[in-house]
């Protein structure tokens, strides 16, 4: 019995582990962001349609309005494909031109001061230090969570810990962070 919970325990652990790894290698769309679709063959030339804030395009080819927040690229290319699929059998290429629903701030040490955009659902603090350019005297992050816990550590330790920047995330360049911890 012990050895089944062992067993179930590091299943969950290993599943929650490829769940956070899989958060840098994806982008669910959103509010703000603008896609361009493209349909060789359909489209004389690619289309740039703006997520509204109801998470909608406006496509007219492929029937009209298709929720699009919260799918992937290549499930909007899906959802593209199947509302056309009337006219015949077209493949579609969408891709994310201009990223506006994956807000972070950045205040404290750094050079580019303001609001960021991510690129995924969520990014490595080096990746982030290097898009809001941190300055050259940080040598931490303080990340406060959008549900109001937060992180502080050093660089070295955020590697080390695989710490994420996530949307949402207000996150305070440092010059005497310590060892990452979770509050």
């Amino acid at each position: 019995m012990r050895r089944t919970f062992l067993v179930i325990g590091l299943l969950l652990a290993c599943c929650l582990g490829a769940a956070a790894q899989d958060e840098t290698k994806t982008y669910t769309i959103g509010v703000g962001d603008t896609l361009r679709i493209d349909i060789p063959g359909l489209f004389g030339a690619p289309q740039d349609k703006a997520v509204g804030r109801d998470g909608k395009i406006d496509l007219p080819i492929a029937g009209g309005e298709i929720l699009v927040a919260g799918l992937t690229a290549e499930g909007v290319a899906t959802q593209v494909e199947n509302s056309t699929a009337w006219m015949g059998k077209f493949e579609s290429n969408v891709s994310v031109i201009q990223y506006g629903s994956h807000p972070v701030a950045a205040a404290g040490s750094y050079v580019a001061p303001g609001i960021h955009f991510l690129t995924r659902d969520a990014v490595p603090v080096y990746v982030f230090r290097s898009v809001a350019m941190a300055s050259a005297e940080a040598d931490g992050v303080d990340i406060r969570r959008k549900d109001g816990t937060t992180v502080t550590c050093k660089f070295e330790e955020c590697d080390k810990q695989n710490i994420t920047i996530r949307s949402g995330d207000s996150v305070f360049f440092t010059a005497t962070a310590t060892v990452a911890q979770k509050k």
